[in-house]
């Protein structure tokens, strides 16, 4: 039977695998702005979240929640984030920059490590230190390639990373925090909607219009959910490594589904970055057959 920390690890690799895919979803929704896309999106996680609340019943949890003052503004300050985060991702795509948000998901285990150590204690032993020290040396390459700080990627790094710090003190029910999150988010997703769409993006269009609605959850709630719980049960110095998955796949797809060009720097940023989580995932393989002797 699997620990919970085993069962966080899963949970965390499936939520950045599906983040990961999202690159190819959410091009498919650009004939809307990414603004409006952001607001759906947030709209179909609330009723995702609204049916899980009143399938098992945790309205309790929901109240628990609000009442303590401390909780409550964490997920605020959450929500905020992970929307400036989310609209930033999906502009990116829109503009199809998708490379420039792939670097910026690889700044965020830095932020994440480093939020880690400074605030929660997280011990780094030698091979973790080395991974890092490639993944500084890997994303500086990509910075300097740029010739500027790229400001999209370092918003989409940054916004995340505060994201896994705040989900870490937050520290409660997956399904009630995305609902609360969801919740605060909406009055002002309405408000757009309303206001700058004639049929409110959702009245007048084809079939497959209403099917990437659905869609969204499997990109949205889903793996936001998983990674709520993730935070909840392994270091943040784990999530921050992990988080290399989702700019990965990004990366791949970018290149040779959606045919991105490549900068020369790129051919030394990613596999520097990919050879530092080869070293941290071996550590933690080696870790964990320990532990069962």
């Amino acid at each position: 039977m699997l620990t919970k920390q085993q069962n966080g690890l899963i949970c965390c690799i499936t939520a950045q695998t599906l983040w990961g895919l999202g690159v190819v979803f959410w091009p498919l929704l650009n004939y809307l702005s990414p603004i409006t896309v952001l607001c759906l999106r947030l709209f179909c996680s609330l009723l995702f979240a609204s049916f899980l609340i009143y399938y098992t019943k945790q309205f309790t949890n929901i109240f628990n929640l609000i009442k303590n003052k401390t909780i409550i503004k964490n997920i605020f300050f959450a929500a905020i984030i992970l929307a400036i985060n989310w609209g930033c991702y999906l502009y990116a795509l829109h503009t199809k920059q998708a490379i420039e948000a792939s670097l910026g998901y690889y700044i965020t285990p830095i932020i994440s490590i480093l939020l880690g150590r400074i605030f929660f204690n997280d011990v780094l032993n030698k091979y973790q230190v080395i991974a890092i020290i490639l993944v500084i040396i890997g994303v500086i390459s990509g910075i300097v390639s740029y010739g500027h700080i790229p400001y999209l990627g370092v918003a989409i790094g940054g916004t995340f990373a505060l994201y896994g710090f705040f989900s870490k003190l937050i520290n409660a029910n997956a399904i009630s925090v995305l609902f609360l999150e969801t919740l605060i988010l909406s009055p002002f997703c309405l408000g757009w909607i309303i206001y700058t769409e004639p049929q409110y993006a959702i009245l007048g269009y084809q079939y497959s219009h209403y099917l990437l609605l659905i869609g969204t959850i499997f990109f949205t709630g889903i793996p936001l959910m998983l990674f709520s719980f993730a935070a909840t049960t392994i270091s943040l110095t784990t999530i921050g490594f992990m988080l290399y998955i989702a700019p990965s796949i990004n990366f791949i797809f970018a290149v040779f589904y959606h045919g991105e060009p490549i900068k020369a720097s790129d051919y030394i940023t990613f596999p520097i970055v990919w050879i530092a989580l080869a070293i941290y995932s071996l550590d933690m393989v080696h870790k964990l057959k320990k532990k069962k002797v």
